[in-house]
C-alpha cells in the first residue's frame, strides 16, 4: 500500500469512527433541542423537561426570531403551570422560574424588557408567602451568568456537542415519544408548563411540611426590612408599566396553619400593606375559596394543576366575574381583607 492509498483509508476510517456518529449525536441533540436555542417542533420534542430553566427560557427568548409581547409574566414554579396562551386579547411571555427569590425578578423583568424592545404594557407578578422571610437566602446563581451564556456569538453550537444536552436530549425523546412525562412538570415548545403528577401522597407530603412548619416557629421570624424597597426598585425601573401583582392560591389548610403562628400573621398582614403602598392593589386569591379547599387542585402543598392556572388567569383579566376565587385588596379594603383571613381561619 502506498501513501497516498493510507492516507486516503486512514480518512475515510476516521470519517466513519469519529466525524459520522458524532455528526448523528449532534443532529440529534439539534434535533430535540432540550436547552431551547432553537425554535422548530416535531413529534419527537414536543416534551420538554425543565431542568435548568433559568438557562433554557432565556435561551427561548433570544431564539425567537422576533420576540415582541405585550405584557410579561413572572413568578416561581407555580406560575410555570399558568398557560400564557390563556390571556385573551393579550400576547403574554411567561418567564417565570422555581425557587425565584425576591432578588431576581428585578434583573430578568429587565433582561426580558430589553429584549422585547419597549416597556410592556402590564407585568402579571406572582408574590408569595415568604418572599418577605429575610432568613430566605438566595442560592441560586446571578442572572448575568445565564444571559452571558445564552448570548455567546457560538453557544446554540457548542452545546451540541455536550454529554449532558444529549443525555437530556434521549430523556426528551423517550417522553415526547411515549406522551407521558412521569415527573412533575414538562414544557411543550410553547413554553407551557404541563403535568399529570398524581396528589397520591399528600398526607405524608402534609406532616412533613407541618413538621418542618413547627421547627421554624421555635426561632423569630424576621421580616425583611429591604422587602418594601425591592417592590419600589421594581416599580420605579418601569414607570410606563402596569403591575398586576397576585398571590397564590395557597391550601386553606396550610394557609391556616401560617396563620395560627402570631409573628407569622403579623408578617403576613405587613406583606399586604407593603405591597398595597407600593403597587396600589394586589390579587388575593388566599384564604377559603372553591380553589383552596378543594385538594383536588393540588398535586402537592405548593403547586397547583394547569386547569387552575386557567381560573387564575380568568380571574386576573375579568376579577368581577370571579369573586369566588380571587379578591382585589386595595386600600379601602385592606382591613376589611384582614379581618376575613383571620376569620376564617379562627372560624376553622
Amino acid at each position: 500500500m502506498n501513501s497516498k492509498q493510507w492516507i486516503k483509508r486512514l480518512f475515510l476510517t476516521s470519517l466513519i469512527v469519529v466525524v459520522l456518529p458524532a455528526s448523528i449525536v449532534i443532529g440529534f441533540t439539534y434535533y430535540i433541542d432540550p436547552l431551547w436555542n432553537f425554535d422548530h417542533k416535531n413529534k419527537y420534542n414536543d416534551y420538554q423537561i425543565g431542568f435548568d430553566e433559568r438557562q433554557q427560557k432565556t435561551n427561548y427568548i433570544n431564539s425567537r426570531k422576533n420576540f415582541s409581547y405585550d405584557d410579561l409574566m413572572i413568578g416561581t414554579s407555580r406560575v410555570t403551570y399558568m398557560n400564557e396562551h390563556q390571556f385573551k386579547n393579550e400576547k403574554v411571555f411567561n418567564y417565570s422560574l422555581s425557587s425565584l427569590h425576591i432578588d431576581e425578578y428585578l434583573p430578568y423583568i429587565e433582561y426580558a424588557t430589553n429584549k422585547n424592545g419597549k416597556d410592556f404594557d402590564s407585568i402579571f407578578m406572582e408574590l408569595y408567602v415568604n418572599s418577605y422571610d429575610a432568613s430566605t437566602i438566595n442560592t441560586n446563581r446571578d442572572p448575568s451568568t445565564y444571559f452571558q451564556k445564552s448570548e455567546e456569538p457560538f453557544y446554540r453550537i457548542t452545546s451540541l456537542f455536550s454529554k449532558s444536552t444529549f443525555d437530556s436530549a434521549v430523556n426528551n425523546y423517550k417522553i415526547s415519544k411515549a406522551n407521558y412525562y412521569i415527573g412533575p412538570r414538562s414544557y411543550t415548545r410553547d413554553n407551557v408548563g404541563e403535568t399529570t403528577y398524581s396528589n397520591d401522597r399528600l398526607q405524608p407530603l402534609w406532616e412533613r411540611f407541618k413538621a418542618a412548619f413547627e421547627d421554624t416557629t421555635t426561632r423569630p421570624f424576621i421580616y425583611d426590612d429591604k422587602y418594601k424597597q425591592k417592590l419600589l426598585a421594581l416599580k420605579k425601573a418601569f414607570p410606563n408599566t402596569k403591575f398586576v401583582v397576585f398571590t397564590d392560591p395557597i391550601p386553606s389548610k396550610r394557609f391556616d396553619l401560617i396563620l395560627s403562628n402570631q409573628e407569622q400573621r403579623q408578617a403576613y398582614e405587613r406583606w399586604f400593606k407593603d405591597m398595597v403602598e407600593v403597587f396600589g392593589e394586589v390579587y388575593s386569591f388566599q384564604g377559603h375559596t372553591p380553589i383552596t379547599t378543594d385538594m383536588n387542585n393540588y398535586f402537592d402543598w405548593f403547586h397547583y394543576y394547569p386547569a387552575v392556572g386557567d381560573e387564575m388567569i380568568a380571574a386576573l383579566q375579568k376579577p368581577s366575574q370571579h369573586k369566588d376565587i380571587v379578591k382585589i385588596v386595595n386600600n379601602d379594603s385592606f382591613r376589611k381583607y384582614i379581618g376575613s383571613v383571620n376569620k376564617k381561619k379562627e372560624t376553622q
